[in-house]
């Protein structure tokens, strides 16, 4: 509250005085119907008119200290306080025991801010009139400011009667009680003050401002409401009002108001700063950085204005900008640690990863026990070094085990390094402190899954759910949870609902941080590495080892072409024989066969003539040129170095060749040998499959299992080789194991799905290619099997069918499944010109597709073209002389020996969003 002026009320105090008779012999008063004038003119507000007429009265009559006490105040009120100072100087001599002088001396000691000198003149009053109104008053709001209670309900009490029931009186006296301890009777009287304000707008916003002060934000929002009633264009009293609401987190009050304030001052700054505020407390992070964008660029030396704005670009994942944000702010405000150890977080979300630790462990050596320094430090550690990272997550727990951020942190981290269970007790502690939690219930969730606790799972998963309904990893996790409870329809519904979302990439969000990033799936994260990557390239075109880890990036997310342009770039740099071989096994694995040549020729050439080396070139020629030549390639290999994966590799050479009896020679000689390279245990178990031995190939696996246990192509094998043994329990036993250790992988859910679908599961199969469409990139026959489950399942979905065999022919058109397929949904739906189409094009593709040639008969009989109906018949009648009464179209397009051809391990989790 401010302070109460009462300069007219002096000045009319003063004139009373005039009227006592003058001096002749020494002037020492001027005229009094001067001193009247120049009061008049004064309380009109023409204060330089009176201060024209008492200056040559002055001079006249120098003595009159009370013409020179008016003289103070009408300089007061035109602001010239040093002459103002030098006046009541003069005065002060000549009557230095006047109330009225020196009351008037207080005020001007008060508009100068000096409250020293003030009380001690208002003390003087008090001290000669000790009800002075003015004087107690003052002091009584002085003694507020000072948090003395007692006192200020002192001077209050030498006020008359009368005065005490004044607004400032109670303002005052509510205050006083308040610092006291005596709330309830302090409220009291404020609500009192309140309601006898009438229709007197500045006492309501009097009462406003000291509930602020008392941090009582509702009963400021409706004092300040009332007052806007009776005075509605106020811009004060929209702004405080907003303010109100702001802090009462009233959120769409708040932004009604101050957006009605900025439209009287559009280029306010503190109600732009303050409506940003109040979007953001409602969680409009978009809009609030907009008007921080202008509020900056209004006032761009606003640190508060930077810093806020960096905090809001960095929620919304504009992570590049908060760190540039946080560089302005901290050249403003260079001693801000915290802020520089933000800037730090936020640079590790971008490419510049070496300054981020640079920021974060300059904080943590100033302030090594600051729990939240060690958390942004090892959070960002998880990029390059796992270890230190554990380290500094489990100091900041130990420093603050109520920072669940931390907790949360070094769960994902030990969930995805195999420790499962400490994962889960951090988790517990997170939903613990937070049961809202559901990144944490989701995890917790994944957990029990991994230790196939699958009760717990479910339940975990359930409450994720309920509390994040739309979030598409959740009821993903939550779908196979339920279908591995054995609860089918209820799996079934979640992935209707899963479905129903849309497309993955429609339910991208902004990149939010590095925990974030802790919990993408491996192509996500495979994603942000690219891009992080390609920035750095783009900075450093000539650094090879960049070259190559943005081509093995690009391949990890089937961006080819680029892939291979980044690897031409390499060769074209004359990289060492390292790099060479390098960019060999990585081509090799990706199976970009003529580059890996041109690199491994490169390397043998300058004498890199090791086995693993001969091994790779050899499978490149094998398929870049034919068998010969790789087998020619191979006998290269001195007679001492042949090993077992030698062995193996010629087995497959000369199973190609059709040398068959040779080659299980080999094949033999190799498992003897021992091999070490899964690459080769798996094109071994493809030959063996091939020749139907599957019982030899679940002795193969058994031994390559052993040399490389954790192979998750091996044990896809496996599982295949057990449905094709018809043994479904072990070999949804592995796939189950698959899951657990590699969650994110899609192929083990496609396989499930297929095989599910084969045995006629189509709900259970429906959802596990849900859950593998969802995980992988875009599959044609797993949207053919969608399709497939789709016009199975009881009530047929036919739109959500005639939906996925689309998606199919338009990644592969030339598959005449989905040809046969889509012509099927369409006969169905009597669409008889488009099911000709799609089977003429599958017939075309396959002319012994007996379902195809039935469909085509049924869709002529239908349209009344008997004869072509009764030819389609004779095709398929043909076709079971030809099979032997066999009718083709049973084994479907993706059959599950062809998947063994399409296996590939999962995506290697990279654990750096930054490279």
């Amino acid at each position: 509250m401010e302070m109460v002026s009462s300069l007219l009320i002096v000045c009319l105090s003063t004139s009373a005085a005039l009227q006592q008779s003058v001096d002749t012999n020494r002037c020492d008063q001027i005229p009094v119907a001067t001193y009247q004038q120049a009061l008049d003119i004064f309380q009109q507000g023409d204060y330089a008119g009176a201060e024209v007429l008492l200056r040559p009265a002055l001079r006249a009559c120098p003595y009159d200290s009370r013409a020179l006490g008016l003289l103070g105040v009408v300089l007061d009120a035109q602001r010239k306080f040093d002459q103002a100072e030098i006046v009541y100087g003069q005065a002060r001599l000549l009557t230095p025991h006047s109330a009225t002088l020196l009351n008037n001396i207080g005020n001007h000691y008060l508009a100068l801010g000096d409250l020293a000198r003030a009380r001690e003149a208002y003390l003087s009053v008090v001290a000669l009139e000790p009800g002075n109104p003015n004087a107690d008053l003052q002091l009584a709001e002085m003694s507020v400011r000072a948090k003395e209670g007692n006192a200020a309900l002192r001077y209050l009490g030498h006020l008359p009667e009368d005065a005490q029931r004044q607004p400032s009186a109670q303002l005052l006296r509510a205050q006083a009680l308040h610092l006291t301890g005596q709330q309830p009777a302090a409220e009291a009287l404020l609500e009192q003050t309140e309601s006898q304000a009438g229709n007197d707008p500045r006492t309501a916003f009097s009462v406003g401002m000291v509930f602020v002060k008392w941090e009582r934000y509702e009963a400021a929002e409706r004092a300040f409401s009332s007052a806007l009633q009776f005075d509605p264009t106020s811009f004060e009293i929209l702004y405080n009002l907003g303010l109100a609401a702001l802090h009462a987190h009233h959120f769409e009050r708040a932004v009604e108001v101050f957006e009605i304030a900025l439209k009287q001052k559009p280029d306010d700054v503190d109600t732009l700063y303050d409506l940003a505020r109040t979007y953001a407390g409602k969680g409009s992070e978009d809009h609030a950085i907009i008007l921080l964008v202008q509020a900056q660029g209004l006032a761009p030396a606003r640190a508060d204005i930077l810093l806020f704005l960096a905090q809001t670009a960095s929620s919304l994942g504009y992570s590049a900008d908060a760190a540039g944000t946080l560089d302005r702010y901290l050249k403003l405000r260079p001693d801000d640690d915290v802020a520089r150890r933000e800037r730090g977080f936020a640079l590790a979300h971008t490419a510049r990863l070496n300054d981020a630790l640079e920021d974060l462990r300059w904080y943590v050596r100033k302030h090594p026990k600051n729990a939240r320094g060690l958390y942004e430090l090892g959070v960002t550690e998880t990029v390059r070094e796992r270890d230190k990272a554990l380290a500094h997550l489990t100091e900041a727990v130990a420093l603050d085990p109520d920072l669940t951020a931390a907790r949360y942190a070094r769960a994902i981290l030990n969930s995805q390094e195999g420790r499962t269970n400490e994962s889960i007790a951090d988790l517990k502690i997170v939903i613990q402190r937070d049961p809202k939690d559901y990144r944490a219930l989701d995890a917790l969730g994944k957990d029990y899954l991994a230790l196939d606790k699958t009760p717990e799972a479910v339940a975990a998963l359930d409450q994720a759910t309920t509390l994040a309904p739309n979030d598409p990893k959740i009821l993903l996790h939550y779908s196979q949870a339920l279908t591995r409870a054995g609860r089918r329809e209820e799996a079934g519904a979640v992935v209707e609902r899963f479905r129903d979302l849309g497309p993955q990439s429609q339910r991208a969000r902004p990149y939010g941080g590095l925990l974030d990033f802790l919990s993408l799936s491996p192509q996500e994260q495979s994603e942000r590495y690219v891009a992080n990557v390609r920035r750095r390239v783009a900075m450093n075109p000539n650094d090879v080892k960049l070259q190559v880890r943005l081509g093995e990036a690009l391949l990890g997310i089937d961006k080819i072409a680029e892939a291979r342009e980044a690897f031409r770039r390499v060769l074209a740099l004359d990289p060492d024989t390292q790099t060479l071989l390098e960019c060999g096994r990585v081509l090799l694995y990706n199976e970009q066969y003529d580059l890996a040549r041109e690199c491994l020729d490169r390397a043998v050439s300058v004498g890199a003539t090791d086995v693993n080396t001969r091994l790779d070139l050899a499978i490149s020629l094998f398929h870049t040129v034919d068998p010969s030549a790789a087998l020619a390639e191979l006998d290269k290999i001195a007679i001492a170095q042949r090993n077992g994966d030698y062995y193996l590799l010629r087995a497959e050479i000369l199973d190609a060749r059709g040398a068959i009896a040779e080659a299980e020679d080999d094949l033999n000689r190799g498992l003897r040998a021992a091999p070490t390279r899964p690459d080769l245990y798996f094109q071994s178990a493809l030959f063996l499959i091939k020749h139907g031995q599957y019982q030899k190939t679940l002795d193969l696996l058994t031994k390559a299992l052993q040399v490389v246990p954790e192979s998750p192509e091996l044990l896809v094998i496996e599982a295949i080789t057990y449905e094709l043994l018809e043994q479904r329990g072990r070999s949804e036993e592995v796939l189950m194991r698959v899951e657990s250790q590699w969650p994110e992988w899609s192929l083990p859910y496609l396989l499930r799905g297929i095989i599910s679908e084969t045995h006629f599961k189509w709900t259970e199969g429906k959802s596990q290619i849900l859950s593998a469409l969802a995980l992988g990139p875009q599959d044609a026959a797993a949207y053919y099997w969608l399709a497939l489950a789709d016009t199975s399942v009881e009530p047929a979905d036919i739109p959500g069918a005639t939906k996925a065999i689309a998606k199919s022919l338009e990644l592969d058109g030339n598959n005449p499944y989905s040809q046969s397929l889509a012509g099927k949904i369409a006969l169905g739906e009597k669409r008889y010109p488009a099911a000709l189409d799609y089977l003429t094009a599958a017939v075309r593709l396959d002319p012994d597709l007996s379902e195809a040639h039935e469909s085509m008969s049924a869709a002529y009989r239908a349209i009344g073209e008997k004869e072509k109906a009764i030819a389609e018949l004779k095709e398929v009648l043909r076709i079971k002389q030809k099979y032997g009464g066999t009718i083709q179209g049973s084994p479907a397009p993706a059959a599950i020996t062809n998947l063994l051809f399409r296996v590939r391990p999962p995506a290697q989790e990279e654990p750096n969003g930054s490279p």
